[in-house]
């Protein structure tokens, strides 16, 4: 079972980024580790991809978080062609890019969820918005 989470940032690290994503009931903050070495997504490729999309008259329906093995993420880019479902296993970070671009949901496997969120409470956004403050 999966539930739909909204993407809410990326955040850099030294060697790699964690991307932040929020299942809203209730409300469970998942983070992301991406491996993904490439830090860029072309325009063009965007244009590309778009292309590609209506020549196959085939539409991004939701990418699918599905799997989480020795710390990493594994990502279905779900396609819809006529009446016909395709899952494509694609890298996160470009799922995650890609669902941005064409503001399609993301959904994130029920055990992924249990095993790596946690809960989210209006307290502690308000001391993370203090403190991010107090650094600038």
């Amino acid at each position: 079972m999966y539930k739909e989470a909204k993407y809410i940032t990326t955040i850099p690290g030294n060697d790699r980024k964690t991307a932040y994503l929020l299942c809203k009931n209730p409300k469970i903050l998942v983070p992301m580790e991406l491996k993904d070495e490439s830090n860029f997504f072309y325009p063009d490729l965007c244009t590309i991809f778009r292309h590609i999309l209506t020549t196959l008259r085939a539409e991004v329906v939701s990418s699918k978080i599905y799997k989480l093995q020795d710390g990493a993420f594994y990502t279905y880019l779900t396609l819809k062609q006529e009446r016909k479902f395709t899952d494509i296993n694609i890298p996160p970070v470009v799922a995650l890019k890609i669902c941005r671009m064409l503001d399609t949901p993301i959904f994130i496997d029920e055990k992924i969820i249990k095993n790596l969120g946690f809960f989210v409470s209006r307290e502690m956004i308000e001391n993370a918005l203090k403190d991010s403050t107090k650094d600038h």
